[in-house]
């Protein structure tokens, strides 16, 4: 699993990370200082990721790693050793075929699937690193590891569905219900925002009323609307692997919403929508114009001159 884990602490530029696992693979020793080796490893892999980790060169980075070996106490394991060689001497017959061709992109697909499949604790705290960043879902990580794993031979797209299923709902995935929820309530206020806006718009027209600039809540830039893009994607991705079955995933629907953790999940999300709803209903009350001109009563005040009468000498 150490192999795994290092990529992805690759692909999260998680250098510190990256230093341990050197001592994992058993690069460094355990009494190692690794805090000048850090940056050094920052200096050369940041120079070399460019789109991703697929797109490396694999005997380029060997060749400065082989500098770093010189200037810090690495040493490589024999096996890791013959590895290395057989990797660097296959890119190089394959480059000469394929100017393009990197390694690392064919290795990429099998990364993807053991990180989705394998149930070990060690990847599936990697996949969550992977996929979570200060506490925020990166759907794009995820599309990038379905279509990866989707090119991979043994992909077994229904075994992805029931162990993300089974690890969702068990003590583990807690952390990962909850953000869950925090993406449903975000996007389906956001549709809901939509549809309304759309539907005011077109009984306006169909009543003849004076037809307001259609809005939409939010621009294409917005987080929303690539959050969708890429959950739109996502499930394009799904629909397409070899072996998906959407009546065996309709199966699974009625035994799920009888699981408590499911249960829990639709109230927080309901409940979460409807303070967004009262929030938003009370914002409009608070800011409309009979109230903003400071008088809560909600009439206009009497602005015609008063008489007077006239006073006493």
């Amino acid at each position: 699993y150490g192999l795994l884990e290092a990529v992805v602490h690759l692909v999260n530029r998680d250098f510190e990370a990256l230093a341990q696992d050197y001592i994992k693979l058993e690069f460094l020793t355990p009494d190692t200082d690794v805090t000048p080796i850090i940056p050094a490893l920052a200096g050369v892999f940041n120079n070399a990721l460019g789109a991703s980790v697929a797109e490396l060169n694999f005997k380029s980075i060997t060749d400065q790693l082989s500098a770093l070996m010189y200037e810090y106490p690495f040493t490589v394991p024999a096996y890791y050793a013959l590895i290395i060689r057989s990797l660097v001497t296959l890119e190089g017959i394959a480059i000469n075929v394929d100017p393009n061709f990197k390694v690392l992109s064919k290795a990429y697909p099998y990364v993807a699937k053991r990180l989705l499949t394998d149930p070990a604790p060690e990847l599936r705290t990697s996949l969550k690193d992977l996929l979570f960043k200060d506490g925020d879902f990166r759907w794009n990580r995820l599309e990038n590891l379905l279509r990866n794993a989707s090119n991979s031979d043994d992909y077994d797209i229904s075994k992805v569905l029931d162990q993300a299923l089974d690890f969702l709902l068990s003590e583990r995935g807690d952390f990962i219900r909850v953000r869950l929820v925090e993406e449903l309530i975000n996007s389906l206020d956001l549709a809901s925002r939509n549809t309304f806006s759309n539907v005011r718009n077109r009984v306006g027209e169909f009543l003849g009323m004076k037809e307001e600039k259609p809005t939409k809540i939010t621009s294409t830039n917005s987080p929303e609307e690539k959050r969708a893009e890429h959950i739109k994607r996502i499930w394009e991705i799904i629909q397409n692997t070899p072996g998906f079955d959407a009546m065996q995933l309709a199966q699974l629907v009625p035994n799920l919403l009888v699981k408590p953790e499911m249960q829990q999940m639709g109230q927080q999300v309901a409940s979460g929508l409807t303070q967004r709803a009262i929030a938003r209903l009370i914002r409009q009350v608070l800011l409309s114009p009979e109230h903003s001109n400071g008088n809560g009563n909600g009439h206009q005040p009497d602005t015609k001159p008063q008489l007077s009468l006239p006073i006493p000498r």
